[in-house]
């Protein structure tokens, strides 16, 4: 658990969802082991090179799973990793100084000592191939699941439970997740419009952690139309998220994209960007655009806001979509990965 310990956001969820669904199912016993609970390069680095392995020693088992990037040194049993993307070379600016140079400096080495790679879609199967230049045979596709608070939500009434015109952006609008553009196309369309009216909400920031943000807003003239409703609690979110009239995601690059799928589950349209991973988790399920075809955005955000039987489509193609993705079938196959890399032996390092 070094980082999804701390993590709330996708390896967090992906790391607590798995251990929960493989406990549940009973063919693995399992414990957990689990680096600095805050930030601390120092102290991080200190735990990959001596302390996993400490702790090791007082719970012993046949293969670790690491299910956030990093796996420790001088294992002394199998290591299977999970790796959702390669954002940290693709991203830099995303990332904070000590990330960006962990990764440049260990991660291809430890990923390539792993007896498995996991990761979430084919697009991030081939992403991590070529940037860590890793074996084809070592890294497996294993889709994830979706929280069951998102896919049991009660799919609100059309008539006074829909905010018609509100928007929601989901999560931290870190550079490559492109809120610029969003403001830029709510800022441009013509007051009368239904994009002019809508109003957003960023559902996972607050304003002063994202200043450059929060003064592109207020040169915009947005103030009043984007609310920054910092971490909303996971019990919330699916509420929240149903309620409105769409969800906007034109990410730049992702390896899976848990926030728009969790959109589509509860029945809310989505707009999303063709990048990465989300034409193949999303199908078409959702209306796909250029993220950085403002026009393009523009189009797709007022068809979705003026057309009814757009949004209707959506919801239901939505809903049977993000129905494909269990986090029972997650931990299926992942069990059927550590059978294999337990009857093999590999990764002993």
């Amino acid at each position: 658990m070094t980082f999804p310990n701390r993590n709330l956001g996708g390896t967090g969820v992906y790391a607590h969802s798995l251990l929960d669904r493989v406990q549940r199912q009973g063919e693995v016993t399992t414990s957990e082991i689990a680096g600095p609970s805050r930030s601390n390069f120092v102290a991080t680095l200190a735990w990959l090179l001596a302390g996993a392995r400490r702790a090791l020693r007082q719970r012993p088992a046949d293969i670790l799973h690491c299910p956030g990037f990093v796996a420790p040194w001088f294992v002394p049993i199998p290591v299977v990793v999970t790796v959702h993307d390669a954002g940290g070379r693709r991203f830099p600016d995303d990332h904070p100084l000590e990330w960006r140079a962990y990764d440049r400096a260990f991660i291809g080495g430890r990923l390539r000592s792993a007896a498995r790679v996991i990761t979430g879609s084919e697009f991030a199967r081939r992403e991590l191939i070529e940037v860590y230049r890793l074996r084809p045979g070592q890294v497996v596709t294993i889709p994830y699941g979706i929280d069951p608070r998102f896919l049991e939500a009660r799919a609100p009434a059309r008539e006074g439970e829909i905010d018609e015109l509100r928007m929601i952006f989901p999560g931290a609008p870190v550079g490559r997740k492109n809120l610029a553009a969003v403001l830029l196309a709510m800022a441009a369309a013509a007051g009368d419009s239904a994009l002019g009216r809508a109003r957003l909400d960023i559902s996972g920031a607050r304003a002063e952690d994202f200043s450059r943000l929060a003064a592109l807003v207020r040169s915009l003239g947005l103030e009043r139309r984007v609310s920054w409703l910092g971490r909303v609690p996971a019990e919330e979110l699916p509420a929240l998220v149903s309620r409105a009239s769409l969800v906007v995601y034109p990410s730049l690059y992702e390896g899976f994209g848990f926030p728009p799928l969790e959109a589509m589950a509860v029945g809310t349209p989505v707009v999303a960007s063709d990048r990465g991973s989300l034409p193949e988790v999303l199908g078409d399920a959702a209306l796909l655009v250029d993220p950085e075809d403002g026009r393009a955005l523009t189009q797709a955000l007022e068809a979705v806001l003026q057309r009814p039987d757009l949004g209707q489509r959506l919801r239901d193609a939505g809903r049977a979509r993000a129905r494909l993705y269990s986090w029972e079938r997650c931990a299926e196959a992942t069990t059927q990965v550590y059978r294999e890399v337990a009857a093999s032996g590999q990764g002993r390092r």
